[in-house]
């Protein structure tokens, strides 16, 4: 059974090009399930699109699975959410490392006013879960992380807010370990996905959802993650 899918640009987390040792979790995940259901082949996983055309052609049909969506309302909405998430990671704040604010809680950005401007990057389901708590600076002004930390080390934003395992790897990709620390204070945990399109093959995502569930129950799949440093960690308190 052939199914269309695609790479994303912009997130060596997922797909890192290149990188025969660790070319993306969500590049290993298909190898896997391919590797479990031989009956499965996907294709354009080699392609890479940046979040927003992607998330289109997902709901357009134009391509009948991806693997590795952060679940908000609306992307449940648009799409087919397959279970067992990929992983579950927390998100951090990153910072100058010259910048020594220590921020706990999102009430005291708020304080900050323009000072407190967070950088998105654009299309990230972070955008309008920011947006949404109300009296916070957002910036989604360009679509990378890594174009979002340069923001960030102009002083053009005061933070930059996503998943802390993305955050790390571009941190050491760009090697920016010198101007950029991560907060200690680790925020809300969010699940990612195999998100599939709403006109996809029924037999296509059982098929998908039971190698996922084999995957979780051999413990391939947390060897993957713990590869990739996604192993869950215990829930905040803030």
């Amino acid at each position: 059974m052939l199914a269309r899918t695609s790479g994303q640009s912009d997130n060596l987390l997922k797909f890192h090009p290149g990188n025969a040792a660790a070319p993306g979790l969500s590049a290993e995940v298909i190898q896997a399930v391919q590797r479990i259901d031989p009956t499965l082949k996907f294709v354009g996983q080699d392609v890479m699109r940046p979040l927003r055309r992607l998330e289109a052609d997902l709901a357009a049909g134009k391509i009948d699975v991806f693997f590795g969506l952060v679940r908000d309302s609306e992307r449940a909405a648009k799409h087919l959410v397959l279970s067992p998430p990929l992983y579950s990671q927390f998100t951090q704040l990153a910072v100058r490392s010259d910048d020594p604010i220590n921020i706990k809680t999102f009430d005291e950005i708020r304080q900050l006013g323009r000072a407190g401007i967070i950088g998105v990057p654009r299309g990230s389901a972070y955008v309008d879960q920011l947006k949404g708590l109300g009296g916070l600076n957002v910036d989604d002004g360009v679509a990378s992380v890594s174009s979002t930390l340069q923001k960030l080390i102009a002083g053009r934003v005061r933070f930059v807010f996503y998943g802390s395992a993305v955050l790390r790897k571009y941190i050491q990709e760009d090697g920016l370990e010198a101007k950029v620390r991560l907060l200690p204070t680790r925020f809300n945990s969010v699940d990612v996905f195999v998100m599939a399109a709403r006109t996809a093959d029924p037999q296509l995502v059982l098929r998908i959802e039971r190698a996922l569930e084999r995957l979780r129950a051999s413990g391939e799949l947390a060897a993957i993650q713990e590869k990739y440093e996604l192993r869950a960690l215990p829930s905040p308190r803030n």
